[in-house]
């Protein structure tokens, strides 16, 4: 089968979206052609070649730095991407994303007649916060039915010009058909490479690596930016801190707000228990020990989906310490939850994980059990059976 996927977001980029596409197309190209189409920071069109089955094309664009590794939104490029797919014939196209380089992907199929399938990665409190920067106005509008109802039905113009849409939790697919979709709707979980993080790191070496001097580590694994909550996560951290000296807190990733938290940890007297370790790609085995070395995974944001940094912390083990979304976390199963922005029951959800060892151990049982659904092969497998559907 030959397979076409568009995606703004790929790597050296780091994001949810950037993961789970690459893991996805380096699965698939494991017994079928693959040509990917994404943005990059070049004056011109790239061609990478990733291995005999996979073709990476990389169209220049529009750059959002919100990382050092920016991302580029592609011009659509209409000619050049009809001579790219005629040249491929590909059986399936596959969009990760609205961007304007999907919507001429999508004309095009929709001329060419090839089967489309669209994944949704995005929440309508995403959309939100990145449109809208004062914190009060997001908080209302991020909050609105109606909001969410509007951002629902933009999408379903796009949506409904395709043959099947994938959602990663199926907890979304209410959403979009109370707003107007037609098209055929199922959920297929974002994949990781499961193997990666079962891999063990013991707490000293981890501890001599960074130079940590605390023993219980809240962990934070994504973008440091305003649409995810860390300022609520860092006061929160302050009160565990207090009564629990042992605690540190381990930032990895980097965007426009790592020096604004660095200010906050410093204002705070937090600066010798907050360490931000940079961006580390989730093929480095050194995120996976990272992982396995913390005690809980943190996350105050409000605007996930499916976090793929939520899926390899608990591949780990690790307890879900996160905002109350009604997305991914079961409280008391996979983690615990926490009414969005309440700094001191996020607190309180943090300690009580650091402190009671019996729930720590289930929770950790369980999310390793739990986490083998989310394996790029079991996830793989099915994206491939609903493209052969499309075809039959």
């Amino acid at each position: 089968m030959k397979i076409l996927i568009v995606s703004a977001a790929y790597p050296p980029y780091i994001s949810g979206v950037a993961t789970a596409t690459a893991n996805l197309a380096n699965y698939l190209s494991r017994s079928h052609q693959v040509a990917l189409i994404a943005g990059g920071n070049y004056k011109t069109p790239q061609r990478k070649s990733i291995n005999n089955n996979f073709t990476l094309y990389l169209f220049p664009g529009v750059q959002i730095k919100r990382q050092k590794a920016a991302l580029t939104i592609s011009y659509p490029y209409p000619k050049k991407i009809l001579s790219l797919i005629t040249a491929f014939q590909p059986d399936v196209i596959h969009l990760q994303d609205v961007a304007p380089m999907s919507l001429s992907v999508l004309t095009l199929a929709r001329k060419l007649k090839i089967p489309t399938v669209m994944t949704h990665h995005f929440t309508a409190e995403f959309v939100v916060k990145t449109l809208i920067s004062e914190p009060n106005l997001s908080k209302i509008l991020s909050n609105s039915r109606l909001t969410q109802q509007l951002i629902y039905r933009l999408v379903n113009l796009f949506y409904n010009r395709g043959d099947l849409l994938t959602v990663p939790n199926p907890n979304l697919i209410p959403f979009f058909q109370k707003a107007g979709l037609t098209t055929p709707i199922m959920a297929i979980p974002n994949g990781i490479n499961l193997k990666n993080f079962r891999r063990r790191l013991t707490l000293k070496r981890l501890l001599t690596k960074y130079q940590i001097t605390q023993e219980q580590i809240i962990l934070y694994v994504g973008r440091l930016e305003i649409d995810k909550n860390l300022d609520v996560l860092m006061d929160a951290f302050q009160l565990v801190h207090q009564y629990n000296p042992a605690a540190g807190l381990v930032l990895v990733g980097d965007g426009n707000k790592k020096n604004q938290l660095l200010r906050q940890a410093k204002k705070l007297n937090l600066l010798d228990c907050v360490y931000f370790l940079g961006k580390i790609n989730n093929t480095d085995l050194l995120l996976s020990q990272i992982y396995n070395a913390a005690a809980v995974f943190a996350s105050a944001s409000i605007i996930e989906n499916q976090s793929v940094a939520f899926i390899e912390a608990m591949a780990a083990g690790l307890p879900i310490v996160s905002a109350k979304t009604a997305i991914t976390v079961n409280p008391n199963l996979n983690g615990l939850e926490f009414e969005p922005d309440n700094i001191g029951a996020l607190a309180v959800c943090l300690q009580k994980i650091l402190i009671d060892q019996k729930l720590k151990k289930t929770i950790s049982k369980y999310n390793r059990r739990l986490s083998r659904q989310y394996d790029i092969s079991v996830t793989g497998r099915q994206y491939l059976a609903a493209y052969q559907k499309l075809l039959q």
